[in-house]
């Protein structure tokens, strides 16, 4: 059996153990640094590739409408201009999304969290283990990668999934030079119960649909989300320590005053004060932005893979941060499955007539599928981050100011990223390995 340890049990982590759980012969574990499960943040979206992967590895609960909002309009988001809220552009699906369920949603992040761990089996998740080392064995006892946590436990494992998040502790043992940097932005984030504003939503439905207000010098968002829940965001750049002390020295997810969040919006067209008038004062919460311009190795010696923000620390730019760990765990099945029915013999441990149970993945097996993993998911991450440091040269820094009609004349088309195709990718990386092996 093929002992596969994840560490991180996040979106991306959970993720991972749905799909990875899918393979035959695997023994999957989660391995968690936080006491109980507890996404940090506030919403999340998912684009049409994100869900076809979730109902692709059976987690059709966490598809639902309870949980997830979807415009009612049917566009994955629609921008408007801060002054006069005249809609500049949106973003639309492409004629391949026929299903609604594929539409776009956006959750709050512990509903999605909760949705994605109630298919994994409870005793499969060790919450309260916060990894210190990783060492790869190979020698006359053992070939394989030995665990240790903070409470002196260990646990051993074929194949090691870090999933844990930005300041991914996998990552920083094996990259230990990669390094993230400030962005300079800062965004507040507020989830709150929809009660709060619900005479407001009656008087314009149109309320409830996401919606980005592009401004000068910085954006404006909202949303329904599921169950109940509404969310507004603000994101623009600190000024420096002098201009914009309030968010120096912030850590991600730290209470922000709900005063200053408005201040911002002063001026700004009315439906967006009034909304901000409603907000509870102990809903906000900080996130100073932290990223790098530069792809982390996705994978190691063999046996250690990366996946989510620990792989494509980006920023969180584009709301894509959800839909690209779930395709790299679509990324990681489609791999080790293929690795695994190349090591099928029809002579090995025949059950009934036809059905073959893979063995145990040997090093150069793993290695493998690994080499499959990164080069499915490379070249569009690459794209990301491209796209992405693009962004950042062109946004408005402190001081500037953009134009939004401008901007939205010159918007690119977001399909290639929110409809991705990993399967395509994958076929691809195939391809292209045997094309090399034919000529080698």
């Amino acid at each position: 059996m093929t002992r596969i340890a994840i560490i991180g049990a996040g979106i991306g982590g959970l993720s991972a153990a749905i799909s990875l759980r899918r393979l035959p012969n695997v023994d999957v574990q989660i391995f968690e640094q936080a006491q109980a499960l507890r996404e940090v943040g506030a919403s999340i979206a998912l684009g049409p590739n994100g869900l076809r992967g979730l109902g692709e590895m059976g987690a059709v609960n966490a598809t639902s409408e309870e949980i997830g909002f979807r415009s009612e309009h049917g566009f994955p988001m629609v921008y408007k201009h801060w002054k006069t809220g005249e809609e500049l552009v949106k973003d639309v699906h492409s004629p391949s999304v026929t299903q609604w369920r594929h539409h776009t949603a956006r959750y709050f992040r512990p509903h999605l969290q909760q949705a994605l761990a109630d298919n994994v089996p409870p005793n499969t998740v060790h919450l309260g283990s916060r990894l210190l080392s990783i060492v790869v064995r190979s020698d006359s006892h053992s070939e394989d990668v030995l665990l240790t946590f903070e409470d002196g436990s260990h646990h051993s494992a074929d194949l090691v999934i870090g999933a844990d998040g930005i300041n991914s502790t996998v990552r920083s043992i094996f990259s230990p030079n990669y390094n993230l940097e400030r962005t300079g932005q800062v965004a507040l984030r507020a989830v709150f119960d929809a009660v709060h504003i619900r005479d407001l939503i009656a008087e314009n439905p149109d309320l409830k649909n996401s919606v980005h207000v592009v401004g000068p010098d910085r954006n404006f968002f909202s949303s329904m989300l599921g169950k109940g829940k509404f969310t507004v965001v603000s994101l623009g750049y600190d000024s420096g320590e002098e201009g914009n002390p309030a968010w120096r020295g912030e850590k991600w997810d730290d209470p922000a005053d709900v005063g200053r969040f408005r201040e911002q919006y002063e001026g700004w067209h009315p439906w967006i004060t009034t909304l901000l008038d409603r907000v509870p004062p102990d809903s906000v919460r900080v996130h100073p932005g932290w990223a790098s311009n530069k792809i982390p190795p996705p994978t190691h010696v063999g046996r250690i893979a990366l996946i989510g923000d620990a792989f494509h620390p980006h920023g969180g730019a584009l709301a894509a941060g959800g839909s690209l760990a779930i395709d790299d765990s679509i990324a990681l099945f489609l791999s080790l499955q293929h690795v695994q029915q190349l090591s099928l013999s029809p002579s090995f441990n025949l059950i009934g007539s036809d059905t073959q149970v893979p063995r145990k993945l040997t090093t150069a097996e793993l290695s493998h599928a690994l080499n499959l993993y990164a080069s499915t998911r490379l070249p569009h991450v690459g794209k990301v981050f491209d796209v992405v440091e693009q962004m950042r040269r062109s946004a408005a820094k402190p001081g500037a100011t953009v134009d939004p009609r401008k901007w939205a004349k010159n918007k690119k088309d977001v399909v290639w990223l929110h409809e991705h195709d990993v399967h395509l990718a994958f076929m691809n990386a195939l391809n292209s390995e045997h094309a090399y092996l034919s000529q080698a």
